[in-house]
């Protein structure tokens, strides 16, 4: 066995990313790896127009974060239970496939494990590819779940 030891699984509480959690646990399994479960806080965006005369309370992130927290926390404890080594989990916060890399780089980790959509043509360029941008850039292998 290597001294990679993490398998980092991105959750955003989807059904589409849970799709990727039995892979997650069987990959741990293989490998005798640690899950760490991250979700990723985006930096909120805010459209309107210039005249706008009522101001809108917009969250920071740093307070979605610290809302989503105990989310994480009860969510890694339902589907990971019963896990050796115990998994773990962190929210952090900026932009996803960033974090999702740098994470995995930090940890030095096996693997990430997440799900993609399979959007092709018009949807995916609208709509973009967290999966496509960590494949490109993660130095880890990536197990990516295409869940239509």
């Amino acid at each position: 066995m290597t001294s990679q030891n993490t398998i980092i699984v991105p959750i955003d509480f989807s059904e589409l990313s849970e799709a990727s959690l039995p892979w997650a646990r069987r990959m741990a399994a293989v490998l005798g790896a640690e899950v760490h479960c991250i979700f990723v806080v985006e930096h909120p965006h805010f459209y309107g127009s210039l005249d706008m005369t009522t101001p809108i309370a917009i969250p920071t992130a740093d307070e979605i974060a610290e809302s989503v927290k105990d989310q994480l926390s009860s969510f890694v404890d339902e589907h990971f239970d019963g896990l050796q080594p115990a998994a773990k989990w962190q929210v952090l916060i900026g932009r996803p496939s960033d974090k999702i890399v740098d994470y995995a780089r930090d940890c030095n980790a096996a693997m990430i494990v997440m799900t993609t959509h399979g959007y092709g043509g018009v949807k995916h360029v609208l709509l973009g590819s967290t999966t496509e941008a960590v494949l490109r850039h993660a130095e880890c292998p990536v197990l990516s779940i295409r869940n239509i």
